[in-house]
């Protein structure tokens, strides 16, 4: 078996960045996604849901890259009833956010703020897998403060059918930041009886293969920051795609940077959320840059749409492009 086999590669949800949006425009321009998880829903204070909240998994708006619905929440009834209205768009698998790390979300108990408390989890799950009316996958972290939560929870996630897991191996606490506890998961991966989805710092060909030599039975690996720091590489890993020449990368990120505004420009109209919308964007497309700190920091600074635009391309036609190898997948800070 190739050292760069992915069964399926999936784009991991990232709140305000991984939408319809990115996912359109990304697919117009790169392969190697065979599906995405969607960011978040949100279980309502009621029975009622916003249309706004459903807006980003319309089947009609995501014939490109198929999408999987997450959910957020620790309320069975409620989550019933979304993905009841889930299920009659047509979908038959929807996810459990156990993963988020924001505090925000933690204090509530949801996201992995659920971690800590694996008979809660059991309760959840238990009044909700009989009344769901699809499939349910869950992505977790190893645990909320300790790895030591993980443990039991996979006693607890064995008992039931899921279509998947989707591990980052990282706690609520890190955030995004330090390193992913590996060992963890090498002493409990025999463990799981689920099909795993690896999540988590992929970010790039390297990284995959050694990540793929280390868990040689997980085929199925998910791309988040990396997909924004590089659009190129799950096309890489996916389908064996050689890298691209500068000239390649340069007209295909400019278009696909053209795209990403349109439809932007579409849903948020006023410039200013646009132009706040494209900074965030722009904390991950710098590191397409050896000198991605100055061009961050220049960007950041732009009051004008116009010229933040007139910029961010000049940018792509004419600024040092930085290695696939060893390019970070982390998010660009402004230096104060």
């Amino acid at each position: 078996m190739a050292d760069n086999y992915a069964e399926t590669i999936s784009l991991a949800p990232m709140q305000g960045l991984t939408e319809i949006e990115f996912r359109r425009a990304y697919s117009n321009l790169f392969s190697g996604i065979d599906f995405a998880i969607s960011p978040f829903i949100p279980l309502a204070e009621g029975f009622r849901f916003r249309i706004t909240h459903l807006r980003d998994v319309i089947p009609e708006q995501n014939t490109r890259i198929p999408v999987i619905p997450q959910v957020l929440g620790n309320d069975p009834g409620k989550f019933v009833h979304l993905a009841q209205r889930l299920h009659n768009l047509g979908y038959e698998t929807v996810n459990w956010n156990l993963g988020c790390p924001k505090e925000s979300v933690a204090r509530k108990m949801r996201g992995s703020g659920l971690l800590p408390y694996p008979d809660k989890v059991r309760s959840i799950l238990e009044k909700l897998m009989p009344r769901l009316p699809m499939q349910l996958s869950i992505k977790t972290r190893l645990g909320f403060l300790k790895t030591d939560e993980f443990y039991p929870l996979i006693h607890v996630l064995n008992d039931f059918p899921l279509q998947s897991l989707i591990i980052h191996p990282r706690l609520g606490i890190q955030m995004y930041e330090g390193k992913m506890h590996l060992n963890v998961l090498d002493d409990t991966i025999a463990d799981i009886t689920h099909r795993i989805v690896f999540s988590g710092d992929i970010s790039d060909l390297d990284t995959f293969r050694q990540l793929k030599a280390r868990f040689p039975v997980v085929n199925d690996w998910m791309i988040g920051r990396g997909a924004l720091t590089n659009p190129f590489l799950p096309g890489l890993i996916r389908n064996g795609q050689p890298a691209p020449t500068n000239e390649e990368q340069r007209k295909k990120l400019y278009n696909f940077y053209d795209e990403l505004f349109c439809e932007l420009r579409d849903k948020l109209r006023r410039e200013s959320s646009i132009l706040g919308k494209l900074k965030d964007f722009w904390s991950y497309f710098s590191r397409w840059f050896t000198d991605d700190q100055k061009i961050f920091d220049s960007l950041a600074h732009q009051k004008s749409l116009h010229e933040f635009m007139s910029a961010s391309r000049s940018y792509i036609i004419n600024a040092e492009l930085s290695s696939f190898t060893g390019r970070p997948n982390t998010s660009v800070k402004v230096v104060k």
